[in-house]
């Protein structure tokens, strides 16, 4: 298992948030809360990267529709959907023992979207 392979990922799943973050909150609390959201959801989650990923929407009270049509998110789902149970479970201890420097190099993904014109 490529470790840092499954970090990559799980960067790339942090700079999908943004674009599901709800209009609810003010987006000066962004990246805050987002690390809130993995803090609290691999903690709660009980080694389930399904609902570490729904807990993490759900904190950040991302639209379901949004949520439905967000093509990063798909691809993204349906690329993890595959991977054996081994590559999960490095998936939730990166956010575990990481979190704050998977943040870092998410938002400058992020931030480079927006650039391109990706995202938010």
């Amino acid at each position: 298992m490529e470790q840092t392979v499954i970090k990559d990922d799980a960067i790339k799943f942090c700079s999908i948030l943004p674009e599901l973050f709800s209009d609810d909150f003010d987006r000066k609390t962004l990246w805050e809360r987002i690390g809130n959201a993995i803090y609290s959801s691999v903690r709660k989650c009980g080694g389930d990267y399904e609902s570490f990923i729904n807990y993490v929407l759900e904190y950040i009270k991302a639209d379901p529709g949004k949520v439905a049509s967000c093509k990063r998110l798909n691809s993204f789902l349906s690329g993890i959907s595959v991977k054996p149970k081994e590559w999960k479970d490095e998936f939730l201890n990166v956010f575990s023992k990481k979190h704050h420097i998977v943040l870092v190099y998410a938002r400058d993904v992020w931030e480079l979207n927006k650039k391109k014109g990706g995202a938010e």
